[in-house]
């Protein structure tokens, strides 16, 4: 269970975001050219499939501006993050996507504690979609997964892992070929991809019927502003979630966060450009110790427990990382450590993008 569904996850958020370039502003059945009830015909996966086709010249660009949260299992928080590095595409001759990619990530269990990863996949995917009413359901069936691959990098707590009398130990033979058979075991559920019409994205585990939709801590705002991000976050003693990169995509825009913990006193909020988050990430996934701040933030706030917190940050064209922090070495709070009791941090927030007020 420790390794299950970075690669899984990374092929869904890579495309959904190729049909957003598909599909432009509205996805409706009137944006796409065709009469109610067509589109959805059984008889006209041909049509469907050359509206899909569209995006596969954009699917690996997409990809790489995003990273994708990782759960232990469907029903749980996040608990960590795959972030996609190389990816090419192809449209094969039966119609199907071919997809290789790779890329790091860090997941936490109470094994491991921090575990980060690099993985790799090449998979043929037969992709289709649905329309309900002006809302997108696209789906990726798994036909056949020719390679994965899955290497440890940095194991927090290694000395505790062992299954059957075989070690787990970070690089290990066994722990690698563990990782890439669950890899493809993930990969074979499929997945399904909801896009709204003004480009809100929902990504879940296997089919979502129509009309259905993956949990989430808030409900969706008519209030004029993109929905990039609205989750719960997991966010143990010691430890972080980086979240993104999130773009701002004109001048003029602002990105609203809102967040809400339980279950440890307190976290810090921090924004960082792409360039400075990347690189404090990296240091995240190959040091022991969580490490300092490399830049100084945008915004760096305390949220505390049973508060409601929302911040408006106006920015400019670009990217961004958002860190949620348990750790004493960045923010404002300085968390107590607990001797063998992980004061985890349930965090929900959701991250909006719009006109500067």
């Amino acid at each position: 269970m420790i390794f299950r569904t970075a690669a899984l996850r990374a092929l869904g958020l890579a495309l959904c975001l190729s049909v957003l370039g598909t599909v432009g502003g509205a996805c409706g059945q009137g944006a796409l050219g065709v009469m109610p009830g067509v589109v959805n015909d059984p008889g006209n996966l041909s049509l469907r499939r050359a509206i899909l086709s569209f995006a596969t010249s954009q699917l690996c660009s997409e990809m790489r501006k995003r990273s994708v949260p990782l759960r232990l299992r469907d029903e749980d928080p996040v608990t960590g993050r795959f972030y996609p590095g190389t990816c090419v595409a192809q449209e094969l001759a039966n119609g199907n996507l071919f997809l290789q990619f790779g890329g790091s990530g860090v997941v936490w269990t109470n094994l491991t504690k921090r575990m980060s990863f690099d993985a790799s996949a090449a998979v043929e995917y037969d992709h289709d979609f649905l329309m309900d009413g002006d809302t997108m359901y696209v789906y990726f069936r798994q036909r056949s997964t020719t390679a994965a691959t899955f290497t440890t990098k940095l194991i927090e707590q290694p000395a505790a892992i062992s299954l059957g009398g075989v070690s787990l130990a970070q690089g290990s033979a066994y722990a690698n070929a563990l990782g890439a058979q669950l890899v493809k075991t993930e990969i074979a559920r499929g997945f399904t991809v909801i896009r709204d019409d003004d480009g809100a994205v929902q990504f879940g585990l296997g089919i979502v019927e129509k009309g259905q939709r993956p949990q989430a801590p808030y409900a969706r705002r008519d209030n004029g502003r993109l929905l990039l991000a609205n989750e719960r976050t997991e966010v143990h003693q010691g430890q972080r979630d980086y979240i993104g990169p999130l773009e701002i995509t004109d001048s003029g825009e602002a990105m609203t966060l809102t967040v809400a913990v339980e279950g440890a006193p307190g976290v810090d909020v921090l924004l960082v450009p792409r360039a400075a988050g990347e690189q404090w990430l990296q240091a995240y996934l190959t040091q022991a110790a969580p490490p300092p701040l490399s830049a100084a933030p945008l915004l760096d706030e305390p949220v505390y427990s049973g508060a409601h917190w929302r911040r408006t940050v106006p920015l400019p064209e670009g990217q961004y990382y958002l860190v949620i922090d348990n750790t004493n070495a960045a923010g404002r709070t300085q968390p107590t450590t607990y001797a063998r009791d992980d004061r985890a941090a349930m965090v929900s927030y959701a991250v909006e993008t719009g006109d500067a007020p």
